[in-house]
């Protein structure tokens, strides 16, 4: 399903079970060294997916990819961008050239609905208003669930652009859910930042997923 929502371009690896436990550089594996078990296993797991689409896009040699400064996403090799996610039994790398796409982002999270809490506290006022109009429907996904995955993969695509944090309710999306695709009007209000992006989603038995990819103004 991921997969499917990609540009043919951008390599996408689904993690396996032994990628797991498949030991990493020195320098990857010492930022892990504190972490707990469940923590070294989702680093590793999607280091090793990482490291294995960079190679199908051709990159050559002892690939390493330490946290950056933050300690949080990988420090691409240049020329090259990528997004990783893990949610409970799911792994994945997307990676690019970075001629092709400035930033690419992507995010998995269990088919399971969200408590309306937490819809309130992510979604904005009009997202909120939109999705008490569809109505009820046992077979359709949580929307809120949707709407949290998209703006997941939205601040895997900003927050490199432009080295700031963006809250939920600071990017507005607008869904076709028939398309299965998604618009999202960004302001960042602390730095004053605005910008749109543009995406796909969709969902299958136990996953909902969605994918932002930002162009080079070339392309």
């Amino acid at each position: 399903m991921l997969a499917d929502q990609l540009p043919s371009d951008v390599v996408l690896v689904i993690a396996t079970v032994p990628m797991e436990s498949r030991r990493l550089s020195d320098i990857e594996e010492t930022s892990i060294a504190a972490a707990g078990d469940k923590r070294q296993r989702e680093f590793r797991s999607g280091r090793n997916a990482a490291k294995t689409a960079l190679r199908q896009l051709g990159l050559k040699g002892d690939i390493i990819l330490p946290p950056d400064s933050e300690g949080r996403r990988p420090s691409w090799p240049p020329g090259y961008v990528g997004s990783i996610t893990h949610t409970r039994g799911f792994c994945a790398a997307a990676v690019a050239m970075a001629s092709d796409y400035t930033a690419i982002g992507i995010d998995a999270e269990p088919r399971t609905p969200l408590k309306k809490g937490v819809v309130n506290r992510i979604c904005t006022a009009r997202e909120l208003h939109w999705i008490a109009q569809q109505g009820e429907d046992p077979l359709r996904v949580d929307l809120g669930k949707v709407m949290f995955c998209i703006k997941e993969s939205i601040y895997k695509v900003f927050n490199p652009l432009h080295d700031a944090f963006l809250g939920f309710q600071e990017a507005d999306v607008q869904l076709n859910l028939d398309a299965g695709r998604f618009s999202a009007d960004v302001h960042q209000r602390k730095e004053g930042i605005r910008c749109q992006y543009r995406g796909r989603f969709g969902f299958d038995d136990d996953y909902v997923y969605a994918s932002t990819v930002f162009e080079n103004a070339g392309n």
